[in-house]
């Protein structure tokens, strides 16, 4: 049993609840969770959400041929972009035309220099990853607010459906199972950190562009 001072998973989740919580309580994610965002801005989140899922997911799968953390922490159901295809085409968007905002951009590209860094993809990872225990409730929300049911249109925010909890232990489970070096350690810790940040600064682009 994984002794909770040498747990990975405990130091990520204290070293980045301040930025969690910035994240939460911004007016575009409370907005987002009270399902009292304009439709279009929803799926306006979803074509960003993608974009930055592709990048990390092509990265993840490139750098899980030469490493064993990725093989052990992540599985192909853990990689939403089927799931975020699914919703967009719902909403009838072309893929090949979103554009991304400025901050998108920024974390594509920094993602795109973390590709010789696992640990730092994994730490990106952990924050989307865990942001699946709380986006199922908005679930409920948002089905009312834009007139959805289960399914098509919803699927990112509700990808493990009854699974949640058990896949959520899984991988919390895998994660302090990998035995990550200190070094690894404070990478996880760097980028989680930095994926709270450009959430916020994503959510700033999202509202931004809502009022030009």
């Amino acid at each position: 049993m994984i002794e909770e001072t040498r747990s990975v998973m405990k130091r990520l989740r204290e070293s980045t609840r301040v930025l969690h919580d910035a994240a939460e309580h911004h007016d575009f994610q409370r907005a987002f969770a009270q399902g009292s965002l304009p439709r279009d801005q929803y799926v306006r989140y979803l074509e960003q959400m993608y974009l930055v899922h592709r990048a990390l997911e092509d990265g993840l799968r490139s750098a899980a041929e030469t490493s064993d953390a990725i093989g052990v922490v992540v599985d192909e159901r853990q990689y939403q972009v089927p799931y975020l295809v699914e919703d967009l085409e719902f909403f009838e968007v072309d893929l090949g035309s979103i554009e991304p905002l400025p901050a998108t951009q920024r974390l594509v590209g920094e993602i795109g220099q973390m590709a010789s860094e696992p640990a730092s993809l994994l730490g990106l990872h952990y924050v989307l990853e865990g942001s699946n225990n709380g986006s199922r409730f908005i679930v409920h929300a948002l089905m009312p607010a834009y007139g959805l049911s289960a399914g098509p249109g919803l699927r990112y925010l509700d990808p493990y459906g009854d699974d949640q909890r058990e896949r959520w232990l899984a991988f919390r489970g895998a994660m302090d199972e990998v035995g990550f070096s200190e070094e690894d350690s404070d990478r996880l810790v760097e980028s989680a950190r930095h994926m709270f940040e450009s959430i916020v600064s994503i959510s700033d682009d999202l509202l931004a562009e809502a009022v030009s």
